[in-house]
C-alpha cells in the first residue's frame, strides 16, 4: 500500500480520535465551568494528544522545536480567535445556545485549522 495513502489514512484517524476527545472534554466541562473554559480545556488536551500522535505515529518523525512552536500557535490561533469568536457570535448574536453553537464552530474551525496548519507545515519544508 502506498505510503501517503497510509500516511493519509493515519491523519484522518489522529483527527477523528482528538476531535471526539475535545467534544467530550468540552461538554464534560460544560457542565461545572462556563462554556469559555470548557472550550480551552477541551482543545488544549486534545490538541496535546494530537500534536503527539501526529509526531510520533501519523508522520513518524521526532518533535523539534520549529514543528511544535509553529504547530502550537496555529492551534492557538485556532482556538482564542476563530473557536473563541465564533461561539461568541453563535451565542450572543445568533442566541444560539453554547451546546448547540459548538457543533458549528467545531466544523468551521476543523477547516480553518487544516488550513493553517498546511500553511505552517509547508513553511517550515521550504
Amino acid at each position: 500500500m502506498d505510503t501517503r495513502y497510509q500516511e493519509f489514512m493515519r491523519f484522518c484517524i489522529v483527527g477523528a480520535v482528538c476531535t471526539a476527545l475535545d467534544m467530550a472534554l468540552f461538554y464534560l466541562l460544560r457542565i461545572i465551568v462556563p462554556y469559555q473554559a470548557a472550550l480551552v480545556g477541551g482543545y488544549v488536551i486534545s490538541l496535546v494528544v494530537n500534536y503527539m500522535l501526529t509526531i510520533r505515529w501519523t508522520f513518524r518523525t521526532r518533535s523539534t522545536m520549529g514543528n511544535a512552536i509553529g504547530i502550537v500557535s496555529a492551534h492557538l490561533f485556532n482556538l482564542f480567535v476563530v473557536r473563541m469568536g465564533l461561539m461568541h457570535v453563535f451565542t450572543s448574536v445568533c442566541q444560539l445556545s453554547d451546546d448547540v453553537a459548538f457543533i458549528p464552530t467545531l466544523i468551521i474551525s476543523v477547516i480553518t485549522n487544516f488550513v493553517i496548519i498546511k500553511v505552517v507545515v509547508n513553511k517550515f519544508k521550504k
